[in-house]
């Protein structure tokens, strides 16, 4: 009843929750040599890998924005001597972005845009000038500005806080309010927002310390917490949130650079589950400050992840499994894969070219036929002839559409058999890699039989059996192992109904037995 497989390198162990989405990467750029501002990029959310798809001529797309949708992204062009603009670009019937139009934002130095779909209003925040643009729509097109707000005042450092520099404007989760942080007052501005998009001129002033240099800030999704980067002093600062009012709980070094040189922090963002939040660090230090987030919304240092030179903007993908880097100074986005369970980032080494990279946006795109034979060379499992049957049976039925694939073991690459019981002679850990390996015996039968993964349809059922100490009762975590990879391999189409069991022995004792149904197109 056992067959064999062979090698399993993925370079990712920890479980990888996919489906067959791909995912749609924006990145904006400085354009100082001659590149085009904006680059499309698809993302497979299993392996991180990427391919260009093309280009938007954008001069200094900074930064950018796309709707949930993706429908529609708005860069901006960060100059001055009031040439700052911001420019509106719908995805055509050809699957690429075209051009609608573009208009002034006033201020100089536009460094964010922001986009409030329930009222079609797109907010951008101008370093420069220290000011703020609204912009109504109209089906996408930006219409005249609405507003362009100057902010007033300075701070403690006359280097850098001599005025306003307005860094990002936030919504709030509730989208009642919009946030504006100004690293040359050392002010966060709460404008109220009206019904049609435009904001409260009159608005509410929340102090920073002075001299921190207010940049970035987000919001967990509950929107009772606020995490602020400041930059210059490397400071994470955390807030309570009530009814529109903050209340300063913790603060907490990110950048711990010895230098007594103002520091260059800059981004920050929370995980997609709110477990983690990271913030990038520059100039005196080119890393990533990992904290995981403690239960009552305080953070708690974990640990520093060195990246390539000026980490402006980082993101995490929609499924929180890597982390994309954008450093500015080696012209590259980095790619690492990060541990939900530890916090831990791993340099995948897929680095993608890039001059000047400065802000990168992820949206999902509409789901595609994944090739499960391109997926077992993307995760690099190899798959060998199965092992004939060892008893009175076949190792496959062919019922109709349905294939009925006998129970499996885990046979190890190098030959025998992961045996033991999990609880006591292996770890929790150790019986999902049996799972898994399990798992690639299946396939290995499968493919053997088909000729081709693509003939599969789906995967409808699987049966796991544990051999395991009669206290333990974590059978459907062993499980995942196998899970998780039918998932990673047919996308949506491998995830299926389950039975996780218990029992006290196997045949050979092997640590797990595993047998599973298909449905063929």
């Amino acid at each position: 009843m056992l067959s064999t497989i062979l090698t399993f390198l993925a370079l990712f162990s920890g479980t990888l929750f996919a489906d067959s989405t791909v995912y749609q990467m924006a990145v904006g750029s400085y354009t100082a040599s001659g590149n085009p501002g904006v680059e499309i990029f698809e993302v497979d959310p299993v392996t991180g890998s990427s391919k260009r798809l093309y280009a938007l001529d954008n001069p200094n797309g900074s930064y950018l924005a796309t709707t949930k949708d993706r429908s529609l992204l708005y860069a901006v062009t960060e100059a001055g001597g009031g040439k700052s603009k911001l420019s509106a670009y719908r995805l055509g019937k050809s699957g690429r972005y075209e051009k609608l139009n573009e208009e002034s934002t006033i201020g100089d130095g536009p460094c964010f845009v922001t986009i409030r779909e329930s009222s079609q209003t797109v907010y951008a925040a101008n370093y420069s000038s220290g000011s703020l643009s609204v912009f109504k729509t109209n089906n996408g097109s930006l219409q005249p500005i609405a507003q362009h707000i100057k902010y007033q005042g300075s701070s403690v450092n006359k280097a850098r806080q001599d005025k306003p520099h307005a860094h990002m404007a936030q919504l709030s989760p509730d989208q009642k309010y919009l946030y504006v942080t100004d690293l040359g007052t050392d002010k966060i501005y709460q404008h109220l927002i009206k019904s049609d998009g435009t904001v409260e001129e009159n608005f509410k002033t929340i102090p920073v310390t002075p001299g921190n240099g207010p940049r970035h800030m987000v919001f967990n999704a509950a929107g009772n917490k606020a995490y602020l980067i400041t930059e210059m002093k490397g400071v994470v600062d955390v807030f309570n949130v009530a009814d529109g009012n903050f209340n300063l709980v913790q603060s907490v070094v990110a950048d711990t650079t010895s230098s007594s040189k103002d520091r260059g922090s800059a981004d920050i963002h929370l995980s997609p589950n709110g477990k983690w939040l990271i913030s990038s660090n520059r100039v005196t230090n080119n890393d990533l400050t990992i904290f995981a987030v403690q239960k009552d919304g305080t953070i708690k240092k974990t640990g520093h992840q060195p990246v390539a030179r000026k980490p402006r903007n980082f993101s995490f993908t929609p499924n929180g499994k890597f982390v994309f880097v954008a450093s500015q100074d080696d012209h590259k986005i980095q790619v690492f894969a990060f541990d939900d369970q530890t916090g831990k980032l791993t340099d995948t080494k897929k680095d993608i070219t890039v001059p000047m990279p400065v802000c990168i946006d992820f949206r999902a795109m509409p789901k595609q036929d994944v090739d499960p034979e391109e997926r077992l060379k993307s995760l690099n499992i190899k798959l060998i002839k199965p092992s004939s049957p060892i008893a009175n049976y076949v190792k496959i039925v062919e019922s109709g559409k349905l294939l009925f694939l006998s129970g499996h073991g885990p046979d190890k690459p190098e030959g025998g058999l992961i045996t033991g019981k999990v609880g006591v002679d292996l770890t929790l850990e150790q019986g999902k890699e049996a799972a898994r390996t399990t798992a690639i015996s299946l396939l290995s039968t499968l493919k053997a039989y088909v000729g081709d993964l693509n003939k599969v349809k789906r995967v409808v059922k699987i049966m796991g059996l544990v051999n395991c100490d009669p206290s333990f009762t974590q059978q459907p975590m062993v499980m995942n192992g196998c899970s998780d990879l039918m998932v990673d391999v047919f996308g949506d189409n491998g995830k299926h109904v389950r039975t996780s069991v218990g029992t006290n022995a196997l045949p050979n004792n092997i640590a797990i037995e595993i047998e599973m149904i298909v449905e063929l197109k």
